[in-house]
């Protein structure tokens, strides 16, 4: 136990003597005078102020202990005070083991307050109470209602919330002031080098704790007036910005969430009323949305105080989002959707929102840059990074330059923390590890954070005392703005060139299947609805607004990464399915106005005539076989066009034996344990190497505290079992030859079906698991023959190459990377490409391509990934420097083609060549045109020209948020692209 008090209090840990001496400073604070009267109203869900039944409150004492974690309750607080108003030195106390947000017996809101403790707090002068901003009214009653909730004790599952009483207390100001002077510099004696300057305090501190013992606070505090007094002889300025970091979800639901936001807001407010030199910074619009929708009177206080420039709205997206697995036109809606609403609600202008805030996200893919420069942002601010679990990153301001060379400047404040208590320690530790430490500046982030609250008494006392203090660097209350504003104006000396790639928290590519899939798929089907609206000439711009935020909101960096609770997880798969069936319904209502559009189920749809179409809103063309009504039909189409079905020809090519298949352009045979053998293509070159799609299920050992964020970097050395099939057979199906494969183990059981389809080198491995395994791994493992020195990973907008070697300890630690639809190995005789259709965690080393199928941790979700899964990858032998074919296969593989009735008509949008791909058409945001995002996909520069039908009367490049780049018309004959270039381009359209 005392070790674990020393992890956990730090300084109490450390100088157990001097925390008890703060402890019994702190005691002598306040002096109860009304004891008050509390009476409780207890639900499993929230219930709004006005709905409150104020007959079913029954009394609560003080000590009772009144539910769960996520309980709810309403608490009633009355009694009278003497005098009809408190006297100066009186306030009223609350306490609770809980959060709660404060109501007047009108309704309005008051304050907030929590005492559940946060890692990392010191002290409170209240202890367990908090004194709350309450009033009596003319007669000397006092009445207000908390809306409490308990959500966990150092933000786990665990503890009971607490009633510990309510009062009228007496504030000696003196002891006050002695306790916030006393523990400021009590932590800076324990933490400084400065080993005659500790002396000197700890002999100052003494002295002042024995005035204090004689019943004389105020001489204490002159006794430390003098070492308060004395001036920084550093040249270094933290600027510090208040701050309460909170997650969308993650250890409590969403409906917590908006609670919580409302709890941050209104104490942030009322510090700013409160104080003349308070500044609050606060990202993500979602949570000010929520508090516009449920709590407009506090919302119109929030524009109030970012108008007067006192609350700071820092980063642009939607919400904080995980940036490795949502798809870049995710990105570019987070950005979208944020910055209007940012600019439509507060006035704020595109030049005044140029900070990207992402302090806790799991890694930063290497196309970020481009979309953050071409969503006005050029200043990125992090401190992920410091957790790097095996190298330390080098540096903590720099500039980044992503794949295309956009480049944004780097600052990751060097504490290592978004959630800094401002305290000595951290101020001291930031500079020791600070390897810029010369530029004489870094971003101080202070308060309570990850279930928000924001900074709070103790906060504000210990920063206050150490703007200008003997043994510390400045610290001046600023804005983000302003210091990313004078940090560009410095020499910044290094470029960190590709991804942010964090060394850890690995895991998160896979946990949590479901959520990915359903995020794959969505993604696709938004990009499809948009593209109908468009061809159907009558798109409403902001039809799917509602649907996108769904899906931008569970793309928080603790839901799709899968490290939430059960509830979480079970509440996004809910409004997955919710989005996913309104837009089947609204798809097919698209589809239904194409010329000659009807329902694909009748047999002649509206067309009349019995024919039916593939419409491809892919940028691909494709040849491919469909099923349809039970009749393989074949097609070839253009990118977004639409060609006639015809019927399936005979099928000679496709043959089978017992261990073997082929269409001639391969020839499979499978070994005992399931996995091929062989891959033989048409010309005789061998591919399978030492075998391709094994699966294997892996030990995936607890990870303490992060189990479902983590995986142990050694798995590959543990015990682990290879499945091998207890039943299989072969047949051919139309211009398929498919082999079914069953896999039983204790607590995993696999169908698969390996398909090989006419005239396709693509062999896909259509899965079926049911997975019951706790801590264990599923992986497909493929060893080809052809192999390099580096990994083509598909990222957003492009792809980036990893390296297959461990050569040194930074290769090592990339075990586990992240990719979309596809990752490839190739050497000069050719390739192998392994794509999915909802997959992200890809090993890529030594000869080996192993894709993580699913995962089974137990924290935070103990149930997490058991079920049926379904899910579909394959792999493609492709030729020397042929990566379009690599990126066309993904694209037919993830969005399949739609079936209807409506006529044939050309590509309504297409570019020449191979390399650039138009991943985007949707209706202009502003309801009068239509916008084209392109991009080059094979990391060269390129000239290409765009053709298209739809009638426009004239062609402008844009920014991400669709506003004009330049004054004049575009050509789209001679489009020029560098590497990686995202293109955005409004079709004026003529009416």
């Amino acid at each position: 136990m005392p070790g674990l008090v020393a992890e956990l209090l730090g300084y109490a840990g450390r100088q157990p003597a001097e925390y008890r001496r703060i402890l019994r400073i702190r005691d002598a604070i306040y002096t109860p005078l009304t004891q008050l009267r509390a009476e409780i109203l207890t639900s499993d869900e929230p219930i709004p102020f006005a709905e409150i039944d104020p007959a079913a409150f029954r009394p609560l004492g003080p000590g009772t202990a009144w539910g769960e974690t996520f309980d709810c309750a309403w608490l009633r607080i009355t009694g009278s005070i003497p005098a009809p108003r408190l006297a100066a030195d009186e306030v009223v106390m609350l306490g609770i083991r809980s959060e709660g947000l404060l109501y007047s017996a009108a309704g309005d809101v008051l304050d907030s307050v929590s005492t559940v403790w946060i890692q990392g707090d010191l002290p409170h002068a209240g202890g367990k109470y908090r004194q709350v901003l309450v009033e009596p009214d003319e007669n000397g009653r006092v009445e207000f209602y908390a809306d409490v909730a308990y959500n966990g004790w150092l933000l786990y599952d665990v503890g009971k919330p607490m009633f510990h009483g309510a009062h009228v207390a007496r504030r000696d100001e003196d002891v006050f002031g002695l306790y916030y002077d006393y523990l400021t510099l009590a932590v800076l004696a324990d933490a400084t080098d400065d080993t005659v300057l500790a002396a000197r305090l700890t002999r100052d501190l003494h002295a002042a704790y024995a005035m204090f013992r004689r019943g004389e606070p105020r001489i204490a505090r002159d006794a430390l007036a003098a070492a308060l007094a004395l001036p920084s002889t550093d040249s270094f300025v933290y600027s510090a910005i208040g701050h309460g970091h909170l997650d969308m979800a993650w250890l409590w639901p969403l409906r917590e969430t908006r609670r919580k936001a409302a709890r941050t807001y209104a104490r942030a407010l009322n510090t700013i009323d409160r104080t003349d030199d308070y500044l609050y910074g606060t990202s993500q619009p979602q949570q000010m949305q929520w508090m516009k929708q449920e709590h407009p009177a506090l919302f119109e206080r929030m524009k109030d105080a970012v108008a007067a420039g006192r609350m700071e709205l820092q980063g642009a997206f939607w919400i904080e989002p995980d940036t490795n697995l949502p798809s870049g036109e995710s990105l570019v809606r987070q950005a979208l959707h944020g910055r209007r609403f940012l600019e439509q609600e507060f006035g704020i202008a595109r030049e005044d929102m140029r900070l990207c805030w992402l302090p806790d996200t799991f890694g930063y893919n290497g196309n970020l840059p481009q979309i953050l420069r071409k969503s006005g942002m050029d200043w990125f601010q992090t401190i992920k990074l410091a957790w790097n679990k095996v190298n330390v990153f080098p540096h903590r301001t720099f500039h980044w330059q992503g794949i295309d060379g956009s480049t944004v400047l780097v600052h990751m404040p060097p504490e290592g923390d978004y959630n800094s208590r401002g305290a000595a320690d951290g101020l001291l530790r930031g500079i020791r590890q600070y390897p810029e430490r010369d530029l004489d500046t870094a971003l101080l982030v202070y308060g309570a954070g990850d279930g928000g609250g924001g900074p709070g008494e103790v906060h504000l006392e210990v920063t206050r005392r150490e703007q200008d203090l003997r043994g510390l660097p400045k610290v001046q209350y600023a804005t983000a703005d302003s210091f990313f504003r004078a940090l560009e104006q410095r020499e910044i000396a290094h470029t960190h060139v590709g991804e942010l790639y964090l060394e850890t928290h690995q895991g998160t590519y896979t946990t949590q299947g479901a959520i990915k899939k359903y995020n794959r798929m969505l993604e696709r089907k938004l990009h499809n609805a948009e593209a109908l609206a468009v061809l159907t000439g009558g798109a409403d711009a902001h039809a799917l607004d509602a649907h996108w935020k769904t899906v931008l909101l569970n793309q928080f960096h603790d839901i799709i990464p899968g490290s939430s609770i059960a509830r979480v997880n079970a509440e996004a798969v809910e409004a997955y399915r919710e989005v996913d069936a309104e837009l089947d319904v609204h798809i097919a209502d698209l589809l239904g106005r194409l010329p000659g559009g009807g329902d694909p189920s009748t047999s002649a749809g509206a067309n009349g005539n019995g024919s039916m179409t593939a419409l491809n809103l892919a940028p691909v063309a494709r040849r491919e076989f469909v099923k349809v009504g039970g009749e393989w039909m074949h097609v070839e189409v253009g990118p977004y066009a639409a060609s006639a079905l015809h019927p399936a020809p005979a099928m000679p090519d496709l043959s089978h034996t017992a261990d073997s298949m082929t269409n001639r352009l391969l020839t499979l045979r499978f070994a005992p344990t399931g996995e091929i053998a062989s891959c033989i293509d048409a010309d005789g070159r061998e591919h399978a190497g030492q075998g391709l799609g094994r699966l294997v299920v892996f030990r995936d050992p607890f990870q303490f505290p992060f189990d479902a964020w983590d995986i142990d970097r050694n798995y590959r050395d543990l015990p682990s079992v290879t499945l091998v099939p207890s039943e299989v057979r072969t047949a051919i199906e139309g211009p398929r030859v498919v082999r079914y494969q069953v896999y039983r183990a204790p607590k995993v059981t696999v169908h698969q079906r390996v398909v090989l389809e006419a005239d396709s080198a693509l062999v896909r491995f259509e899965t079926v698991v049911d997975w019951r395994e706790k801590h264990r791994m599923l992986r497909a493992e493929f060893l080809p023959s052809r192999y390099g020195p580096a990994a083509l990973c598909e990222i957003q907008f492009g792809h980036i190459g990893r390296p297959t070697t461990e050569r040194d300890s930074v290769e090592k630690a990339q075990f586990e990377v992240c990719a979309h639809k596809w990752i490839c190995v190739q050497d000069d005789s050719g390739g192998f490409a392994l794509l999915n259709d909802g997959k992200y965690g890809h090993r890529a080393k030594n000869g080996l391509i192993s894709l993580n199928l699913l995962r089974s941790p137990t924290f935070p979700d103990k149930t997490a990934d058991r079920g049926t899964h379904e899910f579909t990858y394959a792999f493609l032998p492709f030729e020397p420097n042929d990566l379009p074919s690599v990126i066309a296969a993904g694209y037919r593989l993830n969005d399949p083609l739609l079936v209807g009735a409506a006529a044939a008509f050309e590509s309504a949008v297409a570019v020449d060549g191979d390399a650039v791909l138009v991943e985007t058409i949707k209706p202009a945001e502003d309801g009068n045109g239509v916008i084209l995002r392109l991009f080059e996909s094979l990391g060269k520069p390129t000239t290409t020209a765009l053709r298209t039908t739809l009638p426009y009367a004239r062609a402008i490049e844009t920014d991400l948020l669709e506003t004009p780049i330049g004054d004049g018309a575009l050509d789209l004959d001679g489009l020029e692209f560098g590497p990686f270039e995202i293109k955005t381009i409004r079709l004026e359209i003529r009416t």
